[in-house]
């Protein structure tokens, strides 16, 4: 029986390491699953480790020396000895590159409403529990077993909200306030709403700024984390008629099918004295979950090829959705890690918008 049991749950679990491992070997982008983004994002190579990646030879038994050290013969271990691998590179990755622009790239404007962060308390204490989380060998363990069951009948983000996992981070409560204070937010009062909110655990650090939260989602799973979490649900299609302090888009603009729409309806949700804060991931790479091609029926015409220029070009086309910029920053947005390193990250841009009132 014992045996049995140890079958059922070490050759699936072989198998799917070894298919991760494989797949990270045969890159040098791997895919990132983020419930909030509801897509798999190329994480840029930067931001993994790359100079002391296991190479792989599948058609030989020689052990193969990594660095002047033998390289473990199994799927697992090869996880597990790779994962330390980058787990240490990213102790030593230079954390300030997260916020940091090229302000020769921008102009004067744009300049003065950059709001400078930097890794808080906050953010450390996020990066600490992913690095312990992604060490619970028996979770980690769970989850690839329940993943590759679930995953013929639902979506990722389904299972992402039943299992608990894949938390994402973008901004701490004080850097909420920062940004927010910089735009001239008036605190302590209105009503937030987060547009495709995950399992709330984004917005949750910030949302108490505000007298009432409220929320969209349209995954299930998601619904029941979010109501656990106090969170108000709104219809996904009928939010907009109502009026909010804050409407929150961290993410999912380029994840909807029409991001355009998005925008006009948050413009009418939005008093003259109302902000919009909105995280967009850059370079700009839209990929839509319910599309048949994941492809975005309306696509946002961001240009240019670094940071910077995308961020010009994505501020002027906001102008002409009728919003203007009030504050801006850089932030990296974090996701909770697994078996190959401890956590991932994507470059965020963060704005606060105001609406441009209409001339009488």
């Amino acid at each position: 029986m014992i045996y049995f049991f140890f079958i059922l749950i070490y050759v699936p679990l072989t198998y799917q390491v070894n298919v991760l491992y494989k797949s990270n070997q045969n890159s040098v982008k791997v895919d990132v699953y983020c419930y909030l983004t509801k897509s798999c994002q190329e994480v840029c190579p930067l931001h993994l480790p790359q100079n002391r990646r296991l190479s792989v030879n599948n058609h030989n038994n020689e052990v193969m020396a990594v660095n002047g050290l033998y390289r473990p013969r199994s799927a697992l271990a090869r996880a597990f000895y790779e994962k330390q691998l980058n787990d240490r590179q990213l102790e030593e990755f230079d954390q300030t590159e997260w916020y940091r622009i090229d302000t020769s790239r921008i102009s004067e404007e744009l300049q003065k409403k950059f709001v400078q962060l930097h890794c808080d308390e906050e953010t450390k204490e996020f990066l600490s529990s992913s690095i312990d989380k992604s060490s619970w060998v028996w979770t980690q363990i769970w989850y690839l077993l329940a993943k590759a069951v679930l995953k013929h009948f639902w979506s990722i983000t389904d299972i992402n909200g039943w299992l608990g996992r894949g938390s994402m981070f973008v901004l701490s409560e004080a850097q909420a306030r920062r940004l927010l204070g910089a735009a001239g937010t008036q605190l302590g009062g209105g009503a937030l709403v987060d547009l495709g909110a995950g399992d709330g655990e984004v917005s949750r650090r910030f949302a108490h700024l505000f007298s009432a939260k409220f929320a969209t989602e349209i995954s299930s799973t998601m619904r029941k984390a979010l109501s656990g979490k106090g969170y108000t649900l709104l219809d996904a299609e009928e939010w907009w008629r109502g009026e909010f302090s804050c409407v929150c888009a961290l993410n999912v603009l380029d994840r909807c099918a029409r991001p355009r729409l998005m925008l006009r309806r948050a413009r009418a949700a939005l008093p003259p004295h109302g902000r919009l804060l909105l995280a967009l991931v850059l370079p700009y790479k839209p990929y839509v979950e319910v599309t048949p091609d994941h492809k975005p029926l309306e696509r946002l015409p961001i240009q240019g090829t670094t940071f910077e220029e995308q961020v010009t070009s994505f501020v002027s086309f906001m102008r002409e959705m009728g919003f203007e910029l009030a504050a801006w920053s850089r932030a990296p947005y974090l996701c909770e890690g697994d078996f190959v390193q401890a956590y991932y990250w994507l470059d965020d841009s963060v704005y606060v918008f105001t609406p441009i009132q209409e001339a009488t």
